[in-house]
C-alpha cells in the first residue's frame, strides 16, 4: 500500500487492546490498562513482548 494511503489506526486511543492476567490467564479487552485483576495478578497487553 502506498504511504499516501496508510491508515493510522494502530496507535489510535479509541482501539481496544487485549490484556491477559499473568497470574490466572483472564482476558480483558479495554481501551486503557485495566489495572489489577480480581485474582491479584497484573495484566499484560498482548501487543507487548514478554521479553
Amino acid at each position: 500500500m502506498p504511504h499516501s494511503q496508510d491508515i493510522d489506526v494502530a496507535n489510535s486511543p479509541d482501539l481496544e487492546s487485549t490484556y491477559e492476567c499473568l497470574l490466572c490467564g483472564k482476558l480483558v479487552k479495554s481501551t486503557t490498562h485495566p489495572g489489577q485483576c480480581d485474582c491479584g495478578g497484573e495484566f499484560q497487553n498482548w501487543g507487548n513482548s514478554l521479553e
